[in-house]
């Protein structure tokens, strides 16, 4: 009989003091693929990165890192889907993941309706990308390789908000998170 070899992860497991968070979605970052950080804890770098307006060289640059695009919204993450295929002697294997987060961005300014819903490539763009909770920020250093397309929402109502919903898809798993340096 073969012996197959476990897994076992750390854990952490308090009954007086639980570890949680809050949920919400409240911002996306992206920039250049490939062109991360140094430290994704350190409020500086992020400050220095972060530039909305930055166009043509400056924004991305021939050498050095592209400047980081940063929107506000709400978004949501679910369980990504895996494959799941049946093989010999009733066992199952599980391909990679594949997450799909919804981010609305409600500042639908003339810059930004321009630019994602007529700068975008229909097909979508690849981005190295963070997103962050108000207490928690996804993506490690180097932010996780997306890509990000963008569809309008126009209510009926004329009491709801027009939104840029942006749809950012990816396989594999989710890099390392930290506490918000952005909050």
């Amino acid at each position: 009989m073969a012996v197959c070899s476990t897994v076992m992860p750390v854990a952490s497991a308090d009954l007086c003091a639980p570890n949680t968070h809050y949920g919400q979605i409240s911002m996306l970052m992206f920039t250049r693929n490939g062109d991360g950080l140094t430290d994704v804890t350190d409020d500086t770098e992020w400050a220095t990165r972060i530039d909305n307006a930055s166009t043509g060289l400056t924004a991305l640059p021939v050498s050095g890192d592209a400047d980081i695009r940063q929107l506000f919204g709400i978004g949501s993450l679910t369980a990504p889907d895996r494959p799941e295929v049946e093989i010999s002697r009733k066992r199952k294997v599980y391909g990679e993941p594949d997450f799909t987060l919804t981010f609305a961005v409600d500042d639908t300014s003339d810059t930004n309706w321009n630019n994602f819903m007529g700068g975008l490539p229909t097909g979508g763009q690849v981005y190295s990308v963070w997103f962050g909770t108000e207490d928690r920020i996804f993506g490690g250093n180097d932010g996780i390789t997306a890509t990000i397309i963008a569809n309008p929402e126009i209510p009926e109502s004329a009491e709801e908000l027009q939104k840029i919903i942006l749809t950012v898809t990816w396989k594999g798993t989710i890099p390392e998170v930290a506490n918000n340096p952005l909050t």
